[in-house]
């Protein structure tokens, strides 16, 4: 049965987390015509074991009271993620890729992402949580009826780590998906636990180059030609998610998820000497 966001964990997981993190570590408009010769199989990340990205967050901070105007500065945060192992399961074969925070002495809260390496959908996030005297892990699995994969709308704003669908063949425009997630803080499923069904949509069209260009990084809006703009639309219950893909990059160009708009601003390959 699809529900509207009532995960016992979820609403309070985003609402604490978006903003405890930021603390922690401290729209351009598509083409209008169908979806042209946009295979999504381009657009899919080809990771290596050590491969390295850096994406900067920005997050609007809510008034600082109601009734007032003023707000607090956004400043930039960025997250290393690293695709540290190869792991198994029974039937699955997954990418272990940690996210740190770079500022200075800022080493938790830690997020991990386990992507299957055949669909490159999400299966399970871990990220931590501060609670007095420390920090506390909370991880959420997602699961996928009758197999078939789906776009997955993570519980965290703060960090976007929502990844689409996407798998071979053309795009085929909109598209709706069900997938369900429980939260632990066991980190597994709890026998006789129910997860909840969220229903998300996935569009899929060409973007406009130049409308596009200024939010890119400026290392990213360079190789337009060769690197064709995409932009995926997710669409969930309370939640939506644009994402702008270039083919042969690890991670999406750039992201608006709520009140967090995040760049991706440094790609380091695994073969890549270490930096002076």
């Amino acid at each position: 049965m699809v529900k509207s966001i009532s995960l016992k964990y979820q609403g309070g997981l985003v609402a604490l987390v978006a903003p405890l993190m930021v603390c922690l570590c401290l729209a351009a408009d598509s083409a209008e015509s169908p979806n042209r010769s946009i295979f999504l199989q381009r657009l899919k990340p080809n990771w290596q074991l050590g491969d390295k990205w850096v994406v900067e967050t920005i997050t609007q901070p809510l008034q600082m009271r109601e009734g007032t105007t003023r707000r607090m500065a956004a400043r930039p945060i960025q997250w290393q993620f690293t695709v540290q192992r190869f792991e198994k399961s029974l039937n699955q074969d997954y990418y272990r890729v940690e996210i740190r925070c770079m500022l200075r002495g800022r080493p938790q809260p830690m997020t991990v992402l386990w992507v299957d390496r055949k669909s490159h959908i999400l299966r399970k996030i871990q990220t931590q949580i501060p609670v007095p005297g420390g920090f506390r892990t909370i991880t959420e699995n997602y699961e996928f009826a009758s197999g078939q994969p789906s776009p997955v709308l993570g519980p965290l704003s703060a960090l976007p780590i929502d990844l689409p669908l996407l798998m071979d063949g053309q795009a085929k425009g909109s598209q709706k998906f069900t997938y369900e997630a429980n939260t632990s803080l066991s980190g597994t499923k709890a026998v006789g636990e129910v997860g909840f069904a969220y229903e998300v949509e996935q569009e899929v069209s060409p973007a406009n180059a130049e409308q596009v260009k200024g939010l890119l990084n400026d290392t990213f809006a360079k190789d337009l030609k060769r690197r064709p703009v995409v932009e995926v639309k997710l669409k969930g219950p309370g939640r939506e998610v644009r994402q702008l893909w270039q083919p042969g990059l690890p991670w999406p160009a750039y992201t608006e998820s709520g009140p967090t708009v995040s760049r991706l601003v440094k790609v380091i390959p695994a073969k890549s000497k270490p930096e002076k």
